[in-house]
């Protein structure tokens, strides 16, 4: 009985520390076939860390060009067209903007996003790194959110705490986040 009951102890710890799972939403009434050309606007950033939204930007568009799902705009003409529309925060972009937007690149979603977690902690001689990023494509008929995502990657999980080893370096936690988040619109 004693060791039916640490042995589900230890199951129950391992899951618990696997790692988060991303919040989804897909507007089930859109047909994303029609899809073809997508954008990806700067993401925003709320975090301490001041490169994290260029550097999730950038790790979001060799991944949705990795998967071949879409064709993606060149980052200069996204940042060219954004000029037009001088706004501080590229999430608060107005319906009407936004599919200004649309027409100008050509495109039929633009892909906005923010990194609400950017953070590397050292502890004990070991460096763990967390993000959470929180994306979405809108649809640049309508100016309507069709699919959004938030994600978290990173952190020690249970066998690093257990041994006392460190965690996924930024850059990796960036990619695994964005690989969680872009999983979730391209299945």
């Amino acid at each position: 009985m004693v060791r039916r009951l640490s042995l589900l102890l230890i199951v129950a710890a391992m899951t618990a520390g696997c790692g988060h799972r991303p919040t989804i939403f897909l507007n089930d009434e859109y047909n994303f076939q029609f899809v073809e050309r997508v954008a990806v606007i700067p993401f925003d950033n709320l975090s301490s860390d001041q490169g994290a939204g260029n550097r999730v930007t950038r790790v979001m568009v060799s991944k949705l060009l990795a998967e071949k799902a879409f064709d993606v705009v060149e980052p200069g003409e996204v940042s060219r067209v954004l000029e037009k529309y001088a706004t501080v925060r590229t999430g608060q972009l107005a319906t009407e903007q936004i599919t200004a937007i649309g027409k100008e690149l050509k495109v039929q979603g633009l892909i906005l996003g923010t990194v609400t977690e950017s953070s590397t902690m050292v502890s004990g001689g070991t460096t763990t790194s967390t993000i959470t990023i929180i994306a979405r494509m809108v649809e640049t008929e309508t100016g309507a959110t069709v699919w959004s995502a938030t994600h978290t990657a990173g952190g020690r999980g249970f066998w690093g705490a257990l041994f006392g080893t460190g965690g996924k370096s930024q850059s990796e936690a960036t990619r695994d986040c964005v690989d969680g988040i872009v999983n979730t619109l391209i299945q």
